[in-house]
C-alpha cells in the first residue's frame, strides 16, 4: 500500500510561545481542507513554558494531524525548521509562526490557487494582530507577479507557500547562524528560481501576531545582528539578480528596514564606545552599497539618520535618533524636515538630506504641536467665541495652509483621530473659526476664533487642519491645562479634555423650568 502524500506541509518551529500556540494549533485543527490532505510538523526547540505539553495535547487529539519532534534549543527558527523539511512529505510546504495562525480556509484555498496557477511560491494575504503591520502587497490577487520588485521587496518571510520539488531541487535550507531574518535568503532564492510566484488576496489567510511582551527575534535582536541580516540579504541579492531596479528595489528595502532597525532610541542607553562600534557598522555598510538613488528615495528620518552614520557625525547622530518631533520649514515650494546639522555652516551638509517631499509626517509634525491658551472674548459680529492659541512646529507657513473648525465628536464623545489626507480628498470643515497665522522664530503660532452660536447642543472637537505637500493633517487640537467653562443666558459650553487630552468642546442644552429662569438671571447679572 503506498504511503499518503499530503497535499501541504505545514512547518512550525516552537519555542516558549504559551498562550499562543494554543490558537495556532487550534486553525491547524480546523482547516477544512481536510485532515487526510495536510499534516502538521511541530518541532519544539527546547521550550520550558509548557509549550511542549500543548504540542503533545493536539498529537493525541490529531494523530492524523500533527507530529512532534524535539530538540535541544538552537536560538531560533532556522535549525528546527531544516529539522521539519527533512521529514516533510507534502506537494507544498507552508512554514507558520507559532505565535501566528491561520484563516479556516486557508490550506483549502492556498493549494487550490497554486495547483490552478501553477505557482511554485505563492503569498496568502496577512492580517496584523496586536499592532504588528503586514506589507501592503496583499492587498491584490495577481496570479503572475514580477520578482523582484518593490513590492516583493517587502515580503522575505517565509510565511508562503512554496513547491516543495523546489526547495528540494535547489537545496533550500534556512541558515543557522542568522540571529534573525534566516528565512530572508531561503525566501529570496525560492522566488527567484520559481517559475512563478503568485499572491492570493482572496480571503484573510495568515494572521501574524505581535506578541504583548515583544518577545519576537524581530523586536529583540541586538544591532549587530541587523547589520549580519542586512550583509546576508545583499549578497544573496548579489548572487541572484543584475543590475538594474529590482536589485535596487531590495538593496533599499534593506537600508529601510535593516540598517534602520541599528539606529534607534533604545541603543541610545548602551556605553559610548559600544554603540559607536554599532554607528560604524551602520556607516561602513553605506560606503560599500548605498547609492544616492537609494538615498534620495529614503523617507527623510532615515535618510538624515545613515546620511549622518556615513559621514561619521556621530553626536548629531544621535541628537537626530533621540529627536521625536522636529521643526520643518517650507520654503520656494519645499519641505525641510530640521534635524540637528541642517544648515550648519561647520558641516555643510546638503539640504537634500533634510528634505521630506510629499512623504507623511504625521506622527513627527504632530507631536510638535503645542497649546498656548484658551479664551472666550466676546466678538462684535459673531458675539461669544472660543479663543484658541497653538504653536505649529514649521516656519514659512502659508497662512492659507492653515484652517480650523468644530466637529462633532464620535459618539463615544472623543475627537475622531489625527489623520493625514491626499489634498484632494479633503471635506469640508464642519463649523468652520476665523484663523490668523503669524511666524514666530521656528515655528508658527495660530490663532482661531470659534463663534459659540454655531455649535448645536453636544460634544465637538476643535480641530486644525495644516497642508504640507500632498497631505493636509488633520488634528484634534489638545487642552491648557486647566478646563474652562463658559455660562451663557441659555446653555454652558465647556472646554475640558478626554483621557488623551484632546479638546473637547461641551454644549449643554437650555435648562427648562425655575433652574433655567435661575441660570438666565445669574447670567444677567454678570
Amino acid at each position: 500500500m503506498s504511503e499518503r502524500v499530503p497535499d501541504v506541509t505545514v512547518v512550525t518551529a516552537v519555542y516558549n510561545t504559551m498562550p499562543y500556540l494554543t490558537a495556532c494549533l487550534e486553525s491547524l485543527a480546523h482547516q477544512t481542507i481536510g485532515a487526510d490532505r495536510f499534516e502538521a510538523l511541530m518541532v519544539d526547540d527546547g521550550s520550558t513554558d509548557g509549550s511542549a505539553a500543548e504540542l503533545e495535547r493536539f498529537a493525541a487529539a490529531y494523530p492524523d494531524v500533527f507530529r512532534v519532534f524535539r530538540q535541544e534549543n538552537s536560538g531560533g527558527p532556522a535549525a528546527p525548521s531544516n529539522l521539519a523539511l527533512e521529514h516533510a512529505k507534502g506537494r507544498y510546504v507552508i512554514f507558520l509562526g507559532s505565535d501566528d495562525y491561520l484563516g479556516p480556509e486557508s490550506l483549502e484555498r492556498m493549494v487550490a490557487s497554486a495547483d490552478e496557477w501553477g505557482s511554485d511560491v505563492l503569498l496568502c494575504k496577512m492580517v496584523g494582530v496586536g499592532g504588528r503591520k503586514a506589507p501592503p502587497v496583499f492587498e491584490r490577487t495577481v496570479p503572475d507577479a514580477e520578482y523582484p520588485s518593490n513590492d516583493l521587496a517587502w515580503a522575505l518571510s517565509n510565511t508562503k507557500l512554496f513547491r516543495r520539488e523546489l526547495i528540494e531541487r535547489e537545496g533550500l535550507r534556512f541558515p543557522v547562524d542568522m540571529e534573525v531574518l534566516s528565512d530572508g535568503p531561503f525566501t529570496m532564492r525560492a522566488m527567484a528560481k520559481a517559475s512563478k510566484v503568485s499572491i492570493l488576496a482572496d480571503y484573510d489567510h495568515y494572521f501574524a501576531v505581535k506578541r504583548e511582551k515583544a518577545e519576537n527575534l524581530t523586536y529583540a535582536t541586538p544591532p549587530f545582528g541587523w547589520v549580519d541580516a542586512a550583509d546576508r540579504l545583499v549578497a544573496t541579492t548579489y548572487e541572484l539578480f543584475p543590475e538594474g531596479q529590482g536589485r535596487d528595489d531590495l538593496i533599499y528595502r534593506v537600508f529601510s528596514r535593516e540598517i534602520d532597525k541599528m539606529l534607534q532610541p533604545q541603543f541610545l542607553k548602551t556605553q559610548h564606545a559600544e554603540r559607536h562600534k554599532f554607528w560604524e557598522a551602520a556607516a561602513h555598510f553605506a560606503d560599500l552599497h548605498l547609492t544616492e538613488a537609494i538615498r534620495e528615495r529614503l523617507p527623510s528620518i532615515k535618510r538624515v539618520k545613515v546620511s549622518l552614520a556615513q559621514a561619521r557625525e556621530f553626536a548629531l547622530l544621535e541628537e537626530a535618533i533621540d529627536e521625536p518631533a522636529p521643526r520643518f520649514l517650507v520654503e520656494d515650494g519645499r519641505i525641510y524636515a530640521c534635524y540637528q546639522g541642517f544648515r550648519d555652516e561647520e558641516k555643510d551638509f546638503p539640504d537634500s538630506w533634510f528634505e521630506a517631499g510629499n512623504e507623511r509626517v504625521l506622527v513627527r509634525f504632530a507631536r510638535g504641536v503645542e497649546p498656548i491658551d484658551l479664551a472666550w472674548p466676546q466678538d462684535p459680529e459673531d458675539g461669544h467665541c472660543l479663543e484658541y492659541l497653538f504653536r505649529l512646529p514649521v516656519a514659512g507657513l502659508p497662512a492659507e495652509a492653515v484652517t480650523a473648525g468644530a466637529e462633532r465628536a464620535a459618539k463615544s464623545g472623543k475627537p475622531r483621530r489625527r489623520a493625514a489626507v491626499p489634498v484632494e480628498e479633503v471635506a469640508p470643515i464642519a463649523v468652520p473659526a476665523a484663523v490668523s497665522v503669524r511666524e514666530d522664530g521656528d515655528s508658527a503660532v495660530v490663532t482661531v476664533r470659534l463663534p459659540l452660536h454655531a455649535l448645536d447642543s453636544g460634544k465637538w472637537s476643535l480641530r486644525t487642519r495644516v497642508a504640507l505637500g500632498e497631505w493636509v493633517y488633520d488634528l484634534p487640537l489638545k487642552i491648557v491645562p486647566e478646563p474652562v467653562e463658559r455660562q451663557g443666558r441659555v446653555r454652558t459650553v465647556t472646554a475640558g479634555r478626554d483621557d488623551k487630552r484632546s479638546l473637547v468642546i461641551t454644549v449643554e442644552p437650555p435648562k427648562r423650568g425655575l433652574a433655567g429662569r435661575l441660570a438666565r438671571f445669574a447670567s444677567k447679572r454678570k
